[in-house]
């Protein structure tokens, strides 16, 4: 068989697949030049934006917004979180380790700890984020958990109905400050707070980041 044959042949069972949706434009991210090449429509796919923009935004003035996150991975499980001000500064972050955990108990235990500094520091409007929709659901909603979540969701909201607050979500790649806070929280082996005097220096960069406001991207 000659390569003009194997290249028919292949272009034939490409378009089969394609009609009956087993293969689509993202199996040839990367490889334009033979999406075009074995079928125009793939090619056309693939013009259309696979992607979107994610931007961390500011809290009104006088709120302090909290994004938090939790890690579980590799047998090591921590949660973090940070607040910021209506500028973007800095107002505290913290790290912790957590014991065997799911990743929704991590993402309940970050809230948590944050919403405890927040009371503990006078702070009582707030705008908290974070990138875990179950976590979000699991908060909002009238049930009260199972036996795993019961108490931490109670405890979350009874500290909420202390406050002036508004839950959102955001995309992981916007919740990158807490993302990393709550992967180094893994890797402690104690709670620990960040202010400006010992924030890591990756930290740091995160935040002057968002703070100018430009857009992580989402594929």
């Amino acid at each position: 068989m000659n390569h003009y044959r194997i290249i028919a042949r292949t272009k034939e069972k490409i378009n089969s697949l394609y009609k009956v949706d087993l293969i689509n434009s993202k199996q040839f991210r990367g490889f334009k030049f033979v999406a075009k090449y074995l079928n125009a429509n793939i090619f056309e796919e693939l013009h259309v934006s696979t992607f979107k923009y994610v931007i961390w935004k500011k809290p009104d003035i006088h709120f302090i917004k909290i994004n938090t996150d939790g890690s579980v991975r590799e047998g090591l499980y921590g949660c973090g979180g940070i607040l910021r001000n209506d500028k973007g500064n800095l107002v505290l972050a913290f790290a912790t380790p957590l014991n065997k955990c799911s990743v929704l108990v991590a993402e309940l235990k970050a809230i948590y700890e944050a919403l405890k500094i927040c009371l503990s520091l006078g702070i009582l409007k707030v705008w908290l984020e974070i990138d875990a929709l179950i976590a979000i659901k699991e908060i909002s909603v009238e049930k009260k958990g199972n036996f795993e979540t019961f108490y931490i969701i109670k405890d979350i909201k009874r500290m909420l109905s202390h406050l002036d607050y508004k839950i959102s979500h955001i995309w992981r790649e916007g919740n990158s400050a807490a993302d990393f806070l709550a992967k180094t929280g893994s890797n402690l082996d104690h709670f620990t707070l960040f202010q400006n005097n010992n924030i890591p220096f990756l930290l740091k960069g995160i935040i002057n980041l968002d703070k100018t406001g430009l857009p992580y991207i989402r594929v």
